[in-house]
């Protein structure tokens, strides 16, 4: 069974998926596209549902488009470049058929087309608790900023976390992602002082934040 603490890289030594999301693989911190809503944007009401095997091309194609676009000026073009759908769709396919316990992927869907996904279940940090949750990831097509999805997805991450059991939760950011974290600061996160430096494909220093926020019940 593919655990949280796997984690394997796609071929050329790129993390094979996300906090990015962390069900089962190496991966950067959580990203999200188009959290800020502009007064004069058009909000989208998306449907959210569980991802299923069958959705894992869907999935790697917004995780890969979302990397390209959010990870632009903050990791090496080489990555980027070598960045796979194909490779991303095995991985993923592989989590949703033998998931871990406590875990979900969650899409967020427009008609037929999934515009974007999160990944939530149990802490990896080794000395959290059983009631300490992560939001893995949290992903969006690039096409689809700015209309509100990422507020609606991220309140279908939190009320899953709850319902999974967690009353409190983490997410780890790449420093210097500034639109992520205005988006997580505005919904509840906060920084709680842990920083690290992880190193990430072909030796980069990935430098981190963590940011926690409470599940209260509701």
């Amino acid at each position: 069974m593919r655990t949280l603490e796997d984690r394997p890289t796609a071929a050329g030594g790129v993390p094979a998926a996300t906090a990015e999301a962390g069900i089962g693989f190496r991966s950067l911190p959580v990203v999200l596209l188009g959290e800020v809503v502009q007064r004069d944007s058009i909000t989208t009401v998306v449907e959210i549902r569980n991802a299923q095997p069958g959705d894992a091309g869907d999935i790697a194609a917004v995780h890969v488009g979302s990397w390209e676009v959010a990870y632009r000026g903050l990791l090496p073009d080489n990555i980027l470049a070598n960045l796979s759908v194909p490779d991303r769709e095995r991985t993923w396919r592989t989590i949703l058929v033998d998931r871990s316990p406590r875990t979900a992927v969650l899409l967020a869907t427009c008609g037929a087309a999934v515009v974007g996904f999160a990944a939530v279940g149990p802490n990896r940090d080794p000395t959290a608790g059983p009631e300490r949750g992560e939001l893995y990831a949290i992903y969006l097509r690039p096409d689809q900023q700015r209309r509100g999805i990422g507020t609606q997805l991220h309140s279908a991450a939190i009320e899953r976390l709850r319902s999974l059991g967690f009353t409190s939760a983490t997410l780890w950011v790449l420093d210097g992602n500034e639109t992520a974290i205005g988006f997580y600061r505005r919904n509840g996160w906060a920084p709680d002082g842990t920083r690290r430096v992880d190193q990430g494909s072909g030796g980069v220093d990935l430098a981190e934040l963590r940011l926690v926020r409470p599940l209260p019940a509701i």
